[in-house]
């Protein structure tokens, strides 16, 4: 009963916190502001079988990075409108779709074949998707502007994959077609 007491507690205090300090939260354990929007995003190196991306060849671009892994219900809810996302701007050379997961070379190929996933993915350590995310959890999206600068990031999201569609298809898409 304590400890049930202690979260609640916790929870109000963060919620109040939030609150008083004007502070809009994507989500419990992402609140808006903590990643340094507005701020260049974390300097990084990516490497995929077929390709490398860092900071620098990604300058001129908007990006948009998808944090998931497969045990993550609300990650694999959002999988076939990502796919969706990726094909509706994958001709624009202006924009630039990053999956990263800390998930392992043979979940990711499951997870590709599973979903029928058009884009890349990268795969890292957790500790680097840990630095690169914030400790927001997952999924979380962020979308840098041309110049590398962080504009948007949102933390968790619905197990259903209707509601993520609707999310995907109407928030993250209306801010990425923004940039271009």
């Amino acid at each position: 009963m304590r400890i049930i007491l202690f979260a609640a507690f916790l929870l109000i205090t963060r919620l109040s916190f939030a609150q008083s300090s004007r502070e809009k939260m994507d989500s419990f354990f992402c609140p808006s502001g903590y990643a340094a929007i507005d701020h260049p995003y974390l300097e990084f190196r990516l490497t995929n079988a077929n390709t490398t991306v860092d900071n620098q060849s990604l300058k001129g671009k908007v990006v948009f990075i998808n944090f998931w892994f497969e045990g993550c219900h609300p990650c694999v809810a959002e999988m076939e409108a990502l796919n969706e996302l990726f094909n509706k701007l994958k001709d624009n050379k202006d924009f630039v779709f990053i999956s990263l997961t800390r998930d392992n070379q043979e979940t990711i190929k499951r997870v590709t074949e599973k979903y029928a996933l058009d884009f890349e993915v990268f795969s890292t350590s957790n500790e680097e998707c840990r630095r690169l995310l914030f400790n927001c959890g997952y999924p979380t999206s962020i979308i840098l502007d041309k110049t590398g600068i962080l504009r948007y990031k949102h933390g968790g999201g619905s197990t259903k994959k209707e509601e993520a569609r609707e999310f995907i298809m109407t928030e993250l898409l209306s801010k990425i077609q923004a940039m271009l």
